[in-house]
């Protein structure tokens, strides 16, 4: 099998943790902390009203994605009637949580419940912390995920707002086919999310569940739900080669990027 925990890090021994002042947002039932420390007062809710996350630990000299600004998506800091104009927008349906998404970044779907790259990437890095443990080579690949991610995310949002001010028709078809090339890789995550889902929902139908509407069983999001996910995004008898090739995907395109496309967009009107 090949070297899948090489994403993002500097050398064999290196950690992926988060800076000891960074708090992670819950996601659709995130893990219970069995760390011992303490939730942060004003932590928002699970969308399936689960657990809270663990804090994050202490960074140990450890590679972490760089974290693009992000307005608060917390309910005392957004607009709520604005948030749901702009989901309507993005052709979200009315009744999907959207508590752990910035309207300012692109939306991602995964179980009635709306992401963006960053906050994508914490939900799947928490779960793979909770399912493997935090030093687990699992839970570093998890951390090299996030970051590019967030690096994907941020390169295509840039080619986007700065594509019709280049004047160049050369660095134009240039910045136009990177942007094409990265809307397959963003496909190619959607995919992944819906395979991985499957599993999710298999963990969920075997927890035991209270009965409503004649005898029906209702099916609750979980422990189980959560750790099959990410255990078929980095399982290699599950979906593991469709997570590896994304990821190599992903690193290889924000290089090419970062050595085609940044000068472009640094002096659009050159």
């Amino acid at each position: 099998m090949p070297n899948i925990y090489a994403y993002g890090f500097t050398g064999p021994e290196a950690e992926y943790f988060v800076s000891s002042n960074y708090t992670p947002g819950p996601g659709p039932q995130s893990p219970i902390s069995h760390e011992g420390r303490r939730s942060r007062a004003h932590r928002r809710e699970a969308t399936w009203c689960g657990e809270n996350t663990p804090r994050s630990p202490p960074r140990t000299g450890s590679t972490k994605p760089t974290l693009s600004p992000r307005a608060s998506t917390d309910a005392t800091s957004v607009d709520q009637d604005e948030l749901r104009h702009k989901a309507l927008e993005a052709g979200i349906p009315s009744d999907y949580s959207l508590k752990n998404w910035d309207p300012n970044e692109r939306p991602i779907i995964l179980l009635g419940s709306v992401f963006d790259a960053n906050s994508l990437g914490e939900w799947v890095f928490n779960w793979t912390k909770y399912h493997h443990g935090r030093t687990h080579e699992a839970t570093r690949t998890a951390g090299g995920l996030w970051e590019l991610l967030i690096e994907l995310s941020s390169k295509l949002k840039r080619a986007r707002d700065f594509f019709d001010s280049i004047r160049n028709v050369e660095n134009r078809e240039i910045v136009e086919d990177f942007m094409e090339s990265g809307e397959r890789l963003w496909h190619k995550l959607k995919n992944l999310l819906k395979c991985c889902e499957e599993y999710m929902w298999s963990g969920a139908r075997r927890v035991n569940s209270p009965k409503y509407q004649e005898g029906k069983t209702k099916v609750q999001m979980g422990k189980q739900s959560g750790a099959e996910f990410v255990d078929a995004m980095f399982n290699g008898e599950k979906e593991w080669e469709k997570t590896e090739r994304l990821m190599r995907g992903m690193a290889t395109w924000c290089q090419r990027f970062q050595v085609n496309c940044e000068d472009i967009l640094k002096r659009p009107d050159a």
